[in-house]
């Protein structure tokens, strides 16, 4: 068979299809994206692609989820039946997955169109996966309500929650992703590490370089294929951030996503602050903040739920920093992940908006009528008198002052490096308004050192 370029007219790919994979990872390396980039070079000949793959990021604090929490979606048409599609990512992704602990594998879920995002069953799923625990007997139910494909281990829930990710009118950012080399795999990765680094980002892209704690935030430090990942809004100049990397790449991919949009904190309400669902909750401080011996601050809060411990933990900088300004009385909203401790649940802060300050007050002795001298106290409740003239005034009482705060309303966030993937910085908006088109896989990956087409805004695309 002819293996060429496939033919750019979707008469010749007759199949809709979409496919999610999650959970490929594994403590020894591994990357739920690298499969992907591996499975859109296997696939390459048979689909052409109605979206960007799709990097979408669920709940931060679930348990048993991979490090980021991600799944990979794949969104196109084939020439092929989907399940013949489905057939060769499930035998790319048990070959990629080895030794994995018990209960932990990849899953993969399919279903037969490229609009997902349609079905309202689907849609409400992955809107929950966002800010809640889903258990798997509820992603059979939802299979076999809708004829899905899928298969595999505890991957099958982020797969299936992702088939409806990134709606047209959902916001977005992209992410450019370099892999490494397996000869370089033993080595430091080689990225620009310099501060420099941030003052090469164009308008299009953020978040690589962390000012404030001089971290390199675009490389991960673990075993996992991935050398770099640049993050943006306007994929065609993230390319030239390539220029950043020391080390030659096996390749690249280009995904949309839904990471650093917020989306976690929106949404009417607030769940119940139980283990494991992500929270926005209203509260009132009820005493000054705590700090333990390592640095994290927790503030107790009186909310519609009753009362809620919330940490800000060190690594946080910021936003920590922030809450150590905390006052009993203050109005603040916070938005974070449940965390079971031993002491009862703990809600890890990350965005705290303050909404209203309490006046704090403290008391000063009066001035003397006379010379105007600050007077001294002659005992409780006993008045002052004056040390320069001698005046008395028995009646005197203390001066209540209301005291300036240093902290100031508004929304504060966690340091570049220390945010989760979800959260949106304070001083970058993501995009909206996302058209569907028609894509090339090369178009969006590439299997050598240069980034792919659109990276670099190719209008042959």
């Amino acid at each position: 068979m002819d293996k060429s370029n496939p033919v750019d007219s979707k008469d010749s790919f007759p199949y809709p299809f979409t496919l999610a994979i999650d959970d490929s990872d594994t403590p020894w390396g591994g990357c739920t994206t690298h499969l992907a980039w591996l499975l859109l070079r296997e696939l390459s000949y048979y689909i052409i692609l109605g979206d960007y793959p799709l990097l979408v990021r669920l709940n931060p604090v679930v348990p048993r989820k991979t490090r980021g929490n991600a799944a990979v979606v794949i969104r196109g048409y084939s020439r092929v039946p989907q399940e013949e599609l489905l057939e060769k990512a499930i035998n790319l992704a048990e070959s990629y997955s080895s030794r994995r602990p018990p209960g932990k594998g990849p899953g993969i879920a399919l279903y037969r169109d490229v609009d997902a995002w349609r079905v309202p069953l689907l849609r409400r799923l992955y809107q929950m996966a966002l800010r809640t625990y889903i258990p798997r007997d509820t992603i059979k139910r939802v299979a076999r309500r809708l004829d899905l494909e899928v298969t595999g281990d505890s991957g099958v829930v982020g797969a299936t929650v992702s088939l409806a990710a990134l709606a047209p009118w959902d916001p977005y950012t992209y992410e450019l992703i370099a892999y490494r080399r397996d000869e370089y795999m033993d080595r430091e990765r080689c990225v620009e590490r310099d501060p420099r680094l941030a003052s090469e980002e164009s308008l299009c892209s953020f978040a690589n370089y962390d000012l404030l704690q001089g971290k390199l935030a675009s490389a991960p430090g673990g075993p996992d294929p991935v050398l770099a990942g640049f993050r943006g809004r306007d994929p065609s100049c993230l390319g030239k951030l390539s220029n950043l990397l020391c080390e030659e790449p096996a390749g690249w991919v280009l995904y949309r996503s839904n990471q650093h949009t917020g989306i976690t904190g929106e949404g009417p309400g607030s769940l119940n602050p139980r283990p494991y669902n992500y929270v926005r909750l209203k509260g009132v401080v009820k005493a000054p903040p705590r700090e333990s011996p390592g640095g994290h601050v927790f503030v107790d809060l009186e909310t519609g739920w009753g009362d809620v411990t919330v940490a800000f933990y060190r690594e946080t900088g910021p936003l920590r920093d922030a809450a150590r300004m905390l006052r009993p009385g203050d109005v603040i909203v916070v938005e974070g992940g449940v965390i079971p401790r031993s002491k009862g649940p703990t809600l890890a802060v990350d965005v705290m908006h303050v909404e209203k300050l309490a006046g704090e007050i403290h008391y000063v002795a009066p001035r003397c009528p006379r010379c105007g001298s600050r007077m001294k106290s002659m005992g409780r409740e006993k008045g002052y008198r004056c040390e320069k003239c001698g005046f008395r005034d028995p009646s005197a009482s203390p001066i209540p002052i209301l005291s300036p705060r240093r902290l100031v309303p508004g929304r504060y966030t966690p340091s570049v490096s220390s945010a989760r993937h979800l959260t949106r910085f304070n001083w970058w908006s993501p995009s909206t308004g996302f058209e569907p088109q028609t894509l090339r896989v090369d178009c969006v990956a590439s299997y050598g050192p240069e980034p792919p087409l659109l990276a670099y805004g190719r209008s042959s695309c």
